[in-house]
């Protein structure tokens, strides 16, 4: 994703540095002018009245986390209680898709993720990407890998809606078409 955006930056013409920010601190970081633009986030219609969207730079997906102790939810199979950051795309997304789901939120990634270590939930929703990455980083063993995301989510580079250097118009012409791949082949 970085190479990937980095060379839409560069044909743009674009200066850019990339600079490290906290997961819980991303919408902040942006709306308080420490950074120019997020590289990858989801719409929501919250975030649409405050962010500018380009168009889609990649596909990811939301995925089951579940204890590794536990049996692996079979292909199509949802858990039966869910817990999930209360800010995002995923809570309205679970309530349409699994309304028998009994769903809780949360703060961020990580209180989700010990939530059902500590048996609050059968299992965690969330970015499959992300998800996967914190597990194998902070959790390693204990969560079940997820094969395939249960629901497919494009993701964004996001300005605040005034975009004072006008990037995602100077991006989109750069955005290639071919970010609809399908995160269960990787």
């Amino acid at each position: 994703l970085i190479d990937r955006i980095g060379s839409i930056f560069k044909e743009s013409n674009i200066p850019f540095e990339f600079i490290p920010v906290e997961l819980t601190k991303l919408t902040e970081s942006l709306l308080g002018g420490n950074i120019d633009i997020l590289l990858a986030m989801a719409k929501t219609e919250k975030r649409m009245k405050v962010f500018s969207f380009s168009k889609p730079i990649i596909i990811t997906g939301a995925a089951w986390f579940s204890l590794a102790k536990m049996p692996p939810l079979l292909d199509g199979e949802a858990p039966k209680s869910v817990i999930t950051p209360a800010v995002g795309p995923l809570v309205a997304q679970i309530e349409a898709l699994f309304p028998d789901i009994s769903l809780k939120t949360t703060e961020n990634y990580d209180t989700a993720l010990r939530a059902v270590l500590n048996g609050e939930a059968h299992a965690a929703a969330l970015n499959w990407h992300v998800g996967r990455m914190m597990c194998t980083e902070k959790y390693p063993s204990l969560f079940h890998d997820p094969i395939t995301p249960f629901n497919i989510i494009p993701l964004f580079t996001v300005t605040t809606i005034k975009d004072p250097y006008s990037i995602i118009e100077r991006l989109n012409p750069n955005i290639q078409e071919d970010w609809a791949f399908d995160p269960a082949t990787l």
